[in-house]
């Protein structure tokens, strides 16, 4: 199921650009410094599935382009930090940047950087965006590389195979392979491997073996061999499945299980799990293929993400539970269904109608009612439970009220504390612009340290540098580390900072960093919209829980509430 959003090769997603990672490097390592653009790119495209390490090349990538100035690479660089993040917010604004820069500067790369954007889209199931991309990127296509041409028409011929229209894909795919096999492309395994996962879904299972056997016997010529292997092996085991021999299906398809798991690649894993299940189905052995499906059902409920095939899976485990008499988990797996359908609708609903259902929703939905009726009938025999009942529903009424009492009281104690804090805020912005004051007794303190005079100068000049710059967004930044770029030593800087600044070092990096987050909310309305994880990412944090500590100190609120209470007070203003 290599189609499904996730795993591309190293040509797609590429412009999924991380502010937070292009910081994490300021400098050329040594042992980079003779490489030329083309040996970091050999580089990226040798190591595009170890991020850490494409982490290294593709910033070297970026500071070698920006050191010679050269636009072109500039760009590419840019797009080169994709497989390094995992923030849909910063890769489109990073997508826009490179963009506008590449219209104004280098319009020939705008057909590759619109074909990128479009994978970003992809990668989010955002398939109307994703295929209106590839499009434009097709329009701005002319002149541009033969493989960038056939890596465009491949990304169309993706959303095909998710609309359904199968034939048409593999047509496309083919003329991919047939391009990138001629040339000698990189991706020519990754549509070979494409073609045997079609040729199973239209039951030409000869052909599907074919491309398989072909996908193998490459496996120690093609860079990308080792990685793709699990996935030609449990395309196999689908095969095996559709040829009813299910034990060697299910050998086949769990052999790769804990590969693809170690992938990260819950779609296909979700995949293989489902098909064991229906393996153990098909033998009659019910108990082994609950356990199957119950794992499909743990990746929904973790990722919230499910395929047109393997919601099945609760088709399954309903009618199991029905057979069983377990009617609390035939309610619990039809309210699972219910939400899966709903999931998949929103995920393809703007794609095809090819997508339809092969199950009846409201039936699923009549069934549960009808459960839930007999239960009902069941327990309620007595005037007792009656009374119970609606004892309850009298408690319930109060607790509820007292969480609504609770509820206003912690908003108006949220309120109050924004009024606090942005009182205190006006008044810190006019304290600055007595910045001469400040400075004459920042002075005055730095002169009766027990240090050299020419030492205090230094440091401070290289706190200001510091700051201006906003080194501090850094990632995992200690006064080690600041001391040795300031060549002093630590204790001469942690004093300074004490004295003048008032604060311990960590002290000062977090208000740095919460100062800068706070005038990026106030100037531009749209960091409100970004999740705690992405503002955390986005001021130097590793740790939300970090920086959640770190904006509750400065502004004596959390960062949701904050946040809360900005969207009212200015979003539904304007």
């Amino acid at each position: 199921m290599m189609g499904k959003f996730k795993i591309l090769v190293f040509c797609w997603g590429l412009l999924h650009v991380n502010l937070i990672f292009s910081q994490d490097l300021k400098k050329i390592p040594d042992t980079l410094k003779k490489c030329s653009f083309l040996d970091l790119q050999n580089k990226i495209a040798k190591h595009k599935f170890n991020y850490k390490n494409n982490n290294v090349y593709a910033n070297t990538y970026l500071l070698k382009a920006k050191g010679e100035n050269n636009i072109e690479e500039i760009i590419y660089g840019y797009s080169s930090m994709g497989d390094v993040s995992n923030n849909f917010e910063l890769d489109l604004k990073y997508s826009d940047s490179a963009i506008n820069m590449a219209k104004s500067k280098m319009p020939k790369t705008l057909s590759y950087l619109y074909y990128v954007r479009g994978h970003i889209y992809y990668n989010q199931k955002m398939l109307k965006n994703a295929l209106n991309y590839f499009l434009i990127a097709r329009k701005h296509s002319t002149g541009m590389s033969k493989d960038l041409n056939n890596s465009i028409d491949h990304s169309i011929g993706l959303i095909k195979n998710t609309q359904g229209d199968y034939e048409e894909a593999i047509t496309i795919y083919k003329k991919c392979e047939e391009v990138a096999r001629v040339n000698n492309y990189s991706n020519y395994l990754y549509y070979i491997l494409g073609l045997s996962e079609l040729y199973n879904k239209v039951d030409k299972i000869d052909l599907a073996e074919e491309y398989i056997n072909k996908g193998i016997s490459l496996k120690n010529k093609d860079i990308s061999g080792y990685y793709y292997y699990p996935y030609f092996i449990s395309n196999r085991g689908k095969n095996y499945f559709k040829r009813k021999q299910y034990q060697k299906a299910i050998r086949h398809l769990y052999s790769q299980l804990k590969i693809i798991q170690k992938n990260n690649d819950y779609s296909n894993y979700a995949e293989n799990c489902f098909y064991i299940g229906e393996c153990y189905y098909q033998l009659n052995q019910d108990k082994k293929a609950i356990s199957y499906y119950k794992k499909v059902d743990s990746i929904f409920e973790a990722k919230n993400d499910i395929y047109p095939l393997t919601i099945k899976t609760y088709e399954r485990l309903i009618d199991y539970y029905k057979k069983n008499k377990d009617y609390k988990n035939v309610i619990f797996y039809s309210d699972q269904f219910i939400k899966a359908d709903k999931v998949l609708y929103d995920n393809y609903k703007y794609i095809s109608n090819k997508i339809a259902r092969t199950y009846d929703i409201q039936e699923i939905i009549t069934s549960k009612q009808a459960v839930i009726s007999s239960l009902k009938n069941d327990r309620m025999t007595s005037g007792i439970t009656i009374i119970l009942l609606g004892s309850a529903i009298v408690v319930l009424g109060y607790i509820l009220y007292l969480n609504k009492k609770r509820t206003e009281k912690k908003l108006q104690k949220q309120e109050r504390l924004f009024n606090i804090y942005k009182a205190e805020r006006e008044q810190q912005l006019l304290a600055q612009t007595s910045s001469p004051i400040i400075e004459e007794k920042s002075s005055k303190k730095a002169s009766m340290l027990p240090i050299d005079e020419n030492v205090v100068a230094q440091i401070l000049s290289s706190l200001k540098q510091f700051e201006k710059e906003r080194w501090y967004l850094r990632k995992e930044y200690t006064v080690e580390m600041l001391a040795t770029e300031f060549k002093t030593n630590s204790h001469y800087l942690s004093k300074i900072i004490n004295e003048i600044k008032g604060i311990r070092f960590t002290q000062y990096i977090n208000s740095l960093r919460i100062e800068y987050l706070l005038e990026k909310l106030e100037t531009d309305k749209k960091y409100m919209h970004y999740t705690i994880q992405a503002l955390s990412e986005f001021c130097g944090y590793n740790s939300v829980q970090t920086f959640t500590r770190a904006f509750t100190l400065h502004t004596k609120m959390k960062p949701s509430d904050f946040l809360k209470i900005m969207r009212n007070k200015y979003l539904n203003a304007s």
